[in-house]
């Protein structure tokens, strides 16, 4: 390896032998890093000399003056004496990964501060299972660069253990970081020194875009080539300048300067639109160990590797993976066979092949739902889901896809990238794995309109007599009215108390996050077996012997309900509720005939109400909840724009005014609103009738993803939604 590189094999000599040999991994772990930070801070970056701002960016909160990031992975075989007297392989493989990212930020204001004044990070973790060793150490430095120029550098006595894990095999430390203060420059770097056996690294990202701008970025990997390097540039990232050492090793090299696009906070998809690199490294001698895809037994550099070959490695997989699907996850054979006997009976109804799929799908969820020692991951889920469908004769094709935050299948990287689904052929319904508690073919929202691939139909290519082959296509997406959330809203005024009473009816894309955040086991339970006509005993369907602790489990449930509502009433209006009332799940949304996510919620609120002589003072356009405010530079916008879903926002609220008052009319019309465009629109209507103050109001966005140009016609929609906050109607008597 390069000169430049030779102080990382240095500190690993250091790591693996200290002065006393029985220091514990304490002392050995602070000489490790005590050592690292020196060998690091003696690096030669010139990049890191550069310490002018530029005037453009005197008004930025942060500037990133520097960046590197310095890669270094090697890789040996070692004879393993015990397998070898046990008669198995005895050759172990290990990959060892030297990885450090540096940066030089410039501080200008208090959010900088806070934003870099606290780390947290994990100094070490060790697992270790047979013929699998994993030990990983993390070190961070930090030096503070005030601005007459003085260096400090934080002590080691500053940085705190946080947490010890199981025995002590993962270690977390923080570090708050003394003596920053606005206008230091902060020099920051993370090492990672990571050593596996018989096991292939994580991928490594590069990131050409950061939350600040960057005056300079640098990046160089020293690889070794009897390992398998496949990159991928993403989104416009510059690739990298390639060359070998005197010893074969792969040298890659980038350098960018002044990165001037930041990015945004809100409606912003990183893996879609940030420059990255995405970069995988395999040792394909590893297959006695793990699947070795066969893109991946070429050693050496494989920059921008064809996708296609990247998707037959999954459909490889695909293949190894349908041969060993046991009893789907579920915990014992008994439980696999009481599923499959109750998924026989729907074989001879008459139905469609939807509601047969739909009805398995459920049955299989519900079976490891009710069984708290089920071991099932993605895609066992689908491979099992199949072998169901094709025991009942339901055609179906298997495909694959990737979600909105790995990168589409034209531009695969890694074949454990993708999700894997099952298409209904006649009906064009899609199955993916289990998001929250949707119906079986509802698409969940981070997979829609997203690229795909399924297997040939055979059937089809025979009737059409065409030769059979893979088909490509994306997942069909909703639309804003396929997404809606409608607030109905009953307020009752008490004085200066407001009474709430909420209902939340969500539809699509809408469901998941809340259902997510308030549906509860016992719940779900009741609603899967309504929806199964299970009328068995509890005990009998679940077996008695995970009965209790299943119990166990609903008690648990309901003991967070009251505090995950509160959470809710907090995430609705910006702030908590005087007093929570009460709250109630309606309907789980999982049935095609009960689709939408319902629930209700009744609380108090302080402070929408006020008096004012005789009169009250009603902060009405609070009632449609805390609305985004764009403010500071993200109102400039230069990227596009890329949402969760195209959806929409309905309030229908009826505030019950004191006997006696009325809203004033010149207040009653300033509610009357109307902003739309091609992107969505907000439209709200006020009217007073019958002792009562009633608003309808709509939000909508029409599209998941708006070009740059749009911005300000969706600064537009926001503003009108952020100024209809407030609005105050005075209520006279």
């Amino acid at each position: 390896m390069k000169q430049n590189m030779l102080f990382l094999m240095g500190v690993l000599a250091l790591l693996l032998t200290t002065p006393n040999a029985n220091a514990d991994d304490k002392e050995k772990y602070k000489l490790f890093a005590e050592e690292t930070r020196k060998e690091v801070w003696a690096l030669k970056l010139p990049e890191f000399t550069n310490t002018a701002v530029p005037d453009k960016y005197k008004d930025e909160s942060a500037v990133i003056l520097a960046a590197h990031s310095r890669l270094e992975i090697t890789k040996k075989t070692r004879f393993n004496v015990g397998a070898f007297l046990g008669g198995f392989h005895y050759i172990d493989r290990e990959v060892n990964c030297r990885d450090l990212y540096r940066m030089l930020v410039q501080i200008n204001d208090k959010a900088a501060l806070k934003e870099y004044s606290e780390f947290d990070y994990k100094a070490e973790i060790r697992k270790k299972d047979w013929r699998y060793d994993e030990n990983y150490q993390q070190v961070l430095g930090v030096r503070i660069i005030k601005p007459d120029g003085t260096v400090n550098e934080v002590s080691t006595d500053e940085y705190m253990t946080a947490t010890e894990g199981k025995k002590d095999q993962e270690q977390l430390q923080k570090l708050a970081v003394p003596g920053l203060e606005i206008g230091d420059k902060i020099d920051i770097f993370f090492f990672n020194y990571t050593s596996l056996e018989n096991h292939n690294l994580d991928p490594f990202v590069f990131r050409f875009r950061q939350s600040h701008p960057m005056l300079s970025y640098t990046v160089h990997c020293e690889i070794d080539d009897k390992l398998t390097t496949q990159y991928r540039t993403l989104n416009g990232a510059p690739d990298f300048k390639q060359s070998k050492d005197e010893n074969g090793n792969i040298l890659l090299d980038v350098a960018v300067k002044d990165i001037e696009q930041t990015e945004p906070d809100l409606w912003y998809n990183p893996m879609q639109q940030t420059p990255m690199t995405l970069m995988y490294i395999t040792n394909s001698k590893m297959k006695k160990y793990t699947y070795i895809p066969k893109s991946t037994t070429e050693k050496g550099l494989q920059p921008n590797p064809d996708a296609a070959a990247i998707q037959e490695d999954d459909w490889e997989f695909i293949k190894q993976a349908q041969k060993y699907s046991g009893y789907g996850g579920l915990s014992s054979p008994k439980k696999g066979i009481r599923l499959l006997r109750n998924v026989k009976q729907i074989k001879k109804k008459d139905w469609t092949d939807e509601k047969k799929a739909d009805f398995i799908y459920n049955y299989y969820r519900f079976a490891l739902l009710s069984d708290i020692k089920s071991d099932c991951n993605n895609e066992l889920f689908i491979i099992y889901f199949q072998g169901l469908l094709d025991w009942v004769d339901v055609p179906n094709l298997f495909g694959m896809v990737t979600n909105e935050d790995k990168e589409p299948l034209d531009k695969l990287t890694n074949y454990r990238n993708t999700t894997w689904l099952l298409a209904l052929p006649e009906s064009q319904k899609y199955y993916l794995p289990p998001t929250a508690y949707l119906i079986p073919h509802e698409i969940p929202a981070r997979y829609q309109g997203r690229q795909a691939i399924l297997e040939p139909d055979k059937k089809k290519a025979k009737k059409l007599k065409t030769k059979a082959e893979r088909e490509h296509f994306n997942l069909p997406a909703g639309t804003a009215d396929d997404n809606q959330n409608i607030t109905t809203i009953q307020a009752d005024i008490d004085n200066t108390l407001l009474t709430v009473s909420r209902n939340e009816y969500r539809t699509g894309t809408q469901k998941e996050y809340m259902q997510s955040a308030l549906v509860k086991l016992e719940d779900v339970d009741a609603a899967y077996r309504r929806l199964l006509s299970i009328d068995k005993e509890f005990a009998e369907e679940v077996g008695k012997k995970y009965a209790d602790d299943l119990r166990e489990a609903f008690r648990k449930g309901r003991e967070q309900e009251k505090e995950d509502y509160k959470w809710e009433i907090d995430f609705y209006h910006g702030e908590n509720a005087k007093e929570l009332l009460g709250y109630q799940m309606q309907c789980l949304g999982n049935r095609p005939d009960s689709a939408a996510f319902i629930y209700n919620v009744r609380y108090t609120m302080d402070g929408y109400i006020r008096k004012a002589g005789p009169n009250y003072v009603l902060s009405a356009g609070r009632l449609i909840g805390e609305q985004t405010q764009i403010e500071g530079k993200e109102r400039k916008r230069s990227t596009d724009i890329y949402m969760s879903a195209p959806r929409t926002f309905q309030w229908n609220i009826t505030v019950n005014l004191p006997e006696g008052y009325k809203a004033a009319p010149e207040g009653v019309e300033k509610l009357n609103v109307k902003v739309e465009n091609e992107c969505g629109a907000f439209i709200a209507k006020a009217v007073t009738e019958n002792g009562k103050l009633v608003l309808n109001i709509l939000k909508r966005y029409n599209h998941k993803t708006e070009p740059a140009a749009n911005w300000e016609k969706l600064l537009q929609i926001q503003d009108a939604s952020k100024a209809y906050e407030a609005l105050s109607v005075v209520l006279k008597k």
